[in-house]
């Protein structure tokens, strides 16, 4: 049984399977459990999940940190914001593993055209869900004012602000 406000907590699901089934039944659980309205950490390798963030504005993408020093994978061990920022994290892997470099060339072509596709669909994601995930926006800002103990001249400048901000598309 399922509580409003409990934790769930899911480390790598679909890994076992196959690349398109793995995001699938991830993808799948993870709008299931945004439906539940709980709080869940979802530990995972599939950076493709990372697009959820673009369609529902209650999705938080954190990454551990790792620096690229000199061609190598440096870990830090510190929780970041967002999405990892080291470009071709698993070639970088495979060449620290020993693959082949004409393994790795093919694959690097291989990840270019489709992190092409993938940037193009996100693209695409981020102008339809904007209205949204402004409005969201919005209602999480209503919703703090609404319980907020600042005077009434502040929460009516909040209120101008916010009115403002919604106007020009602004608030994300």
């Amino acid at each position: 049984m399922f509580l409003q406000g409990s934790l769930v907590v899911v480390d790598e699901l679909g890994r076992a399977t196959s690349s398109s089934d793995g995001l699938a039944i991830a993808w799948s659980c993870c709008e299931h459990l945004l439906s539940l309205k709980g709080y869940t950490v979802f530990a995972t390798h599939m950076e493709g999940l990372s697009e959820l963030a673009t369609m529902y504005p209650n999705v938080k993408v954190l990454h551990f940190e790792v620096d690229l020093r000199n061609g190598l994978l440096d870990f830090k061990f510190r929780l970041k914001d967002g999405v990892r920022r080291v470009p071709h994290y698993g070639l970088l892997l495979a060449r620290v593993a020993g693959l082949p470099t004409s393994v790795i060339d093919t694959a690097t072509s291989i990840t270019s055209r489709i992190t092409e596709q993938e940037m193009v669909r996100m693209d695409a994601n981020c102008v339809q869900y904007q209205p949204l995930r402004m409005a969201y926006q919005a209602a999480q800002r209503l919703i703090c004012l609404k319980y907020s103990n600042q005077g009434d001249d502040y929460i009516r400048e909040a209120l101008q602000d916010l009115k403002e901000s919604y106007a020009a598309g602004n608030l994300i």
